[in-house]
């Protein structure tokens, strides 16, 4: 994770709950095999709208954020995606 973090830093993580924006993230999570639960997420600011099917979410970056100069968007297949309640969607 640190690798990407340093790659992509609008990508965040963290092990613990309380570093999460809540309400203006999209958060996703995945279980490593040993060790507890990782948390990553995009924050709001970096995000120009998020849309979902069948559980599959899609996130568009901001034009000026460093995710667009890499990707038109991010796939999220997790179990697990949270949409903050301050985030746009369409």
């Amino acid at each position: 994770m640190d690798e990407l973090s340093e790659k992509i830093p609008e990508i965040k993580f963290s092990k613990d709950v309380n570093d999460i924006p809540w309400k203006t993230a999209v958060v996703w999570s995945s279980m490593p095999r040993i060790g507890p639960r990782v948390y990553e997420w995009v924050s709001d600011e970096d995000i120009r709208y998020v849309s979902w099917t069948n559980g599959i979410v899609t996130i568009l970056p901001q034009p000026d954020s460093i995710l667009s100069t890499k990707c038109q968007c991010i796939v999220v297949p997790q179990g697990f995606v949270w949409v903050g309640a301050n985030v746009k969607v369409a």
